[in-house]
């Protein structure tokens, strides 16, 4: 019986092969497409879930609350926090501390690199598991001229025969210090939301900054280890107002969030977990189910609109004894068998594209056919889109009545023919859905990489002011400024679109005792607004002139507006931070210090020439060669013992928004695919459609009726459902995409012409995709078209 029914598929298939491609082509493209979204899924929802014992492992971070409303959620904290934590609180196993990334000049014989790496507490590698090659986890960072390195950086210094032959050897550091290998580990998997090359014993960053001892100081991240069976929303309470206790100023709640969670829950609102990465993943799977639903729908219209030409098959089945139980089975089972076959093409299609998905979106993803949980999954998927796409047809062909059939008066039914509008018009609701979804995510994309940001971030390079720069940094920036295409030279603390360093501490004349208000800060060098072509509205920048601009500050409109002052008000208003009395001696216009996704926070700009570790040099525009040439001169001039290495700012401001742009892509080329598999089926039932009609045509010919006209009569059907899923899919693309941009603090607006267009796109593919099959049958002899009439 089975044998029958194959035979009887394949002969189905080969009588049919135009709608047996469109179905094998369509389902083969949206299962490849479902296969790769669920790689990089799985590659996503894999990130930190390696480390043993990895659900007792938390972040400290801290919710700090301001007099102006706003809750800011931050992984800074105190370093005390680390002591008292084991101190005060049994439920604590250990406690590991965590600088933010330091990149550092490594000296061994004659190479000399710089590399990427971080500062950590001793437990570092009896919490986290980063297997060593070589060295004890308890001990590697016990000593404070410890260093723990990677296996690359040990090939890299050692040779690739280091095995057994590096710990006790020295590495210097940044010209300052030797440190002794302790130990050596592995690869740091590329799902780990930790990427070093090097860690370096805490106890020599906290020698170096004794800042960080004070309550009243974020700095530092710090990571905790619970022990078995302890409640850590217990915890949460218990820790909670901790930091207040030691600072009464602090108004701050210290939690901890599962390290586990981290790379996909990551996004604070207002003090609440409002989600992350994780929206990306719940995007994509819907957009997975889309094509899969699409490329479903091609297989069921396409099946019920030729149901005619199987009909007498299933008369002549039913009168030998079938029952519709076994009729459902078999048709059932030649959508299975059509699906699994496409799922051979589409894993085939898959391994043709992964090069280029990897590549696209920074992974190392890959099928493991030996891992049962692959196939499984992607046989299941299979299997799912095989009962979805044949259980409509297979009712629907069961169902046939015997006599109907027999006598040859069977008709296509009105409600069958609905149902198949139906399914149209939610085909292209879905596809039309996508393009306002891509159009809005690239329009956004363009806002954020063309924004006016109040800098010129254009022309500008920056590297860190290190050895001989430093010290004779006045000689530098002269000799500097007399070379080919270097326009301006300065100094600052921080890049000044990712400001990281904030403060409550100044006061004003007329400041309220009880508010809180958030200052951004940056110490910068004299021309640090003219380098980065910020605009001064009021008063003027820092002079040599003025002895006194070590305490006097420049504010933005924002801080301004925070201290109740106006343009006209603002200049010479008193300003204490930190021991420091001085002035507002200027005013600028707002500039962006962080990312879109944030409002522009109020800003002090300080004269601390001292702090300012990070070099810029503004290069004339249409020299820029000229000028890395002659800053590399220069620069290994003062530096010969560091590698010279720059940083374009308009480069390092996009690889802020690096995410967007890879789901920007990834929905741009699903998006396609969508439309494709649509218009596959589109194709399918215009070709259906006119032959259907064929007779019709040729009686229209005969009495006149001109090509165009029946190729506008033949489109007019399928152009009106199209336009009806228009109608349902915008108003929801409007709220899903106004939705997504609220998260930006500054975007676009959803104008009307991104839903116009993508209504006339949808319209024009549509059009296009049934114009061949209008224009073949308008353009037919009506002769052999009525012949048999």
């Amino acid at each position: 019986m089975w044998k029958n029914y194959l035979k009887t598929a394949f002969r189905s298939l080969k009588k049919q092969k135009i709608f047996a491609f469109i179905n094998v082509a369509g389902l083969s493209v949206g299962l490849a497409c479902c296969i790769l979204i669920l790689l990089w899924v799985k590659d996503e929802v894999a990130y930190d879930q390696f480390h043993h014992e990895g659900d007792q492992i938390y972040r400290v971070q801290r919710h700090a609350y301001f007099t102006d409303g706003r809750i800011y959620t931050w992984q800074s904290v105190p370093k005390p926090l680390n002591e008292a934590f084991l101190e005060e609180y049994p439920e604590f196993s250990h406690t590991v501390l965590w600088s933010w990334q330091q990149e550092m000049v490594f000296n061994y014989g004659d190479k000399l690199f710089r590399e990427e790496g971080n500062f950590a507490g001793k437990d570092f590698f009896e919490v986290f598991n980063f297997p060593l090659l070589e060295g004890d986890a308890e001990t590697v960072l016990e000593d404070i001229d410890a260093i723990v390195i990677s296996n690359t950086l040990a090939q890299k210094y050692f040779g690739t025969n280091w095995q057994g032959n590096t710990l006790g050897k020295t590495i210097r550091i940044d010209d300052r210090k030797d440190f002794k290998v302790t130990g050596v580990f592995a690869e740091v998997p590329s799902n780990s939301s930790f990427q070093f090359d090097y860690v370096l014993p805490m106890e020599d960053f906290i020698e170096r900054n004794d800042w960080v001892e004070h309550w009243g100081n974020s700095g530092l991240q710090l990571f905790v280890k619970l022990h078995a069976g302890s409640d850590f929303e217990l915890v949460n309470e218990k820790i909670k107002d901790l930091i207040r206790s030691h600072q009464e100023s602090a108004n701050a709640d210290v939690f901890l969030q599962p390290y586990e969670d981290i790379r996909l829950y990551s996004d604070y609102k207002d003090g609440k977990l409002v989600g992350g990465r994780i929206e990306y993943i719940r995007i994509f799977l819907l957009v997975a189910l889309f094509i899969l639903i699409i490329a479903s729908i091609n297989f069921m219209n396409l099946a019920t609109a030729r149901s005619m030409r199987r009909a007498l098959e299933i008369g002549i089945r039913k009168v030998v004894g079938a029952s519709k139980r076994r009729l459902i089975a078999q048709f059932m089972g030649e959508s299975i068998f059509i699906t699994m076959s496409s799922l051979i093409l589409a894993l085939l299609l898959v391994e043709l594209l992964l090069p280029t998905f990897n590549e696209l979106t920074g992974k190392e993803v890959f099928i493991d056919y030996f891992n049962p949980i692959y196939l499984l999954s992607f046989v299941g998927v299979a299997l799912f889109t095989g009962l979805l796409s044949g259980s409509y047809p297979a009712l629907f062909l069961s169902s046939f009545k015997i006599v109907h059939v027999l006598k040859g008066t069977l008709r296509h039914s009105h409600s069958a023919a609905l149902f198949r509008k139906g399914l149209v018009v939610f085909q292209f609701s879905l596809s039309i859905l996508l393009i306002i979804g891509t159009l809005t995510i690239y329009r956004q994309l363009n806002y954020i990489m063309n924004k006016n940001l109040g800098i010129d971030k254009e022309n500008l390079v920056y590297m860190p002011l290190e050895g001989g720069i430093n010290e004779k940094y006045e000689t530098f920036k002269h000799k500097l400024m007399q070379q080919v295409g270097i326009q301006e030279v300065t100094t600052s603390s921080q890049n000044p679109l990712s400001v990281g360093n904030s403060t409550t501490d100044p006061e004003w004349d007329g400041k309220d005792p009880n508010s809180s208000i958030l200052f951004s800060i940056i110490n910068a060098h004299y021309d640090f607004l003219d380098a980065m072509k910020i605009q001064l509205v009021e008063g003027r920048s820092f002079s040599p002139a003025f002895s006194t601009d070590t305490s006097n500050v420049i504010i933005n409109r924002v801080a301004a507006e925070a201290m109740g002052l106006t343009d006209s008000t603002v200049i010479g208003q008193r300003l204490d931070m930190w021991g420091h009395e001085g002035q507002i001696i200027g005013l600028v216009e707002n500039f962006h210090i962080s990312s879109l996704y944030s409002a522009i926070d109020p800003l002090i700009i300080r004269f601390d020439p001292e702090n300012a570790q990070m070099l810029f040099v503004r290069t004339k525009a249409g020299q820029t060669q000229e000028a890395l040439a002659s800053l590399a001169q220069v620069y290994q001039e003062f530096n010969p013992n560091y590698p010279f290495k720059y940083t374009f700012l308009d480069e390092d401001y996009a690889e802020n928004y690096e995410n967007e742009v890879i789901i920007g892509k990834l929905a741009n080329y699903f998006a396609i695919m969508a439309i494709f598999i649509s218009c596959l089926g589109l194709f399918g039932l215009a070709s259906f459609t006119a032959e259907q009609r064929s007779k019709e045509m040729g009686i229209r010919k005969v009495l006149g009726a001109s090509v165009s006209h029946l190729v506008i009569l033949l489109s007019a059907d399928f152009s009106k459902l199209v336009l009806l899923a228009f109608l349902i899919s915008a108003p929801l693309a409007w709220y899903l995409m106004d939705d997504w941009l609220s998260d930006f603090a500054y975007h676009v607006n959803l104008s009307w012409w991104i839903f116009g267009l993508s209504g006339l796109l949808a319209v024009g593919i549509s059009w296009f995709t049934i114009s061949f099959q209008s224009f073949k049958a308008a353009r037919s002899n009506p002769v052999e078209v009525l012949r048999n009439e």
